[in-house]
């Protein structure tokens, strides 16, 4: 299971009509395979360098432009879905997450890649390693584990596929004891379960359903 195939069972599911997609690099590992009615995607083109996106821009400069009413989109449009690829460094995915949440519909899933880093190489902070592009999952999973830990107001998982894919939508939950406030890698490894709400993907029905 891939990180296309929970989106698209996500959109399908709910018969959502609305895909924002925010980090998309080359389209055909993503983007390319959403099935919904209406996609949006940005990217500022930095690792792909034809960049065929609609928005070519950062995922800040986006979000600035949409909230004040210089996109050709209006200021509180929502979309159903929104897949989060950007940089993968916890400060910018938090961001990226406040700033989906304000425009995601009220039964509406945030998606995000790259959440459970397997290895402290994986989850290190610089992508090039001696001026060269390594894989790379950054600190996403301390933005996921801060949502777990401090909004109690939102409902959110990791499947554990394809580098970990984080979901998150509205819905009352107890949060998980905040007990790595330095965000250590090896403290979080120890307890992903709890840290990141790690899941199978043959338990994704199962929490997608609220069980």
């Amino acid at each position: 299971m891939y990180r296309y195939d929970i989106i698209n069972k996500v959109i399908k599911e709910n018969n959502f009509k609305t895909y924002l997609e925010i980090g998309v690099c080359n389209p055909a590992d993503c983007f390319d395979r959403i099935v919904c009615e209406s996609k949006d995607s940005v990217d500022p083109g930095v690792e792909y360098g034809p960049n065929p996106v609609k928005y070519r821009m950062t995922s800040d400069e986006f979000f600035h432009l949409l909230n004040t009413n210089n996109l050709d989109k209006h200021p509180d449009f929502k979309w159903d879905v929104i897949f989060i690829d950007g940089l993968h460094i916890s400060t910018q995915t938090m961001k990226d997450i406040m700033n989906s949440l304000n425009h995601l519909s009220w039964n509406g899933y945030i998606l995000l890649h790259d959440c459970n880093p397997p290895t402290i190489h994986m989850a290190r902070e610089d992508y090039k390693i001696d001026g060269q592009y390594q894989p790379w999952n950054g600190t996403v999973w301390k933005a996921m584990y801060w949502v777990r830990s401090h909004r109690a107001d939102l409902q959110s998982c990791v499947v554990d596929t394809d580098w970990g894919i984080g979901i998150i939508r509205r819905g009352v939950s107890q949060p998980v004891p905040f007990d790595n406030p330095f965000y250590e890698y090896n403290t979080m490894s120890d307890n992903r379960v709890s840290a990141l709400g790690l899941i199978k993907p043959d338990q994704l029905d199962s929490w997608l359903n609220g069980n």
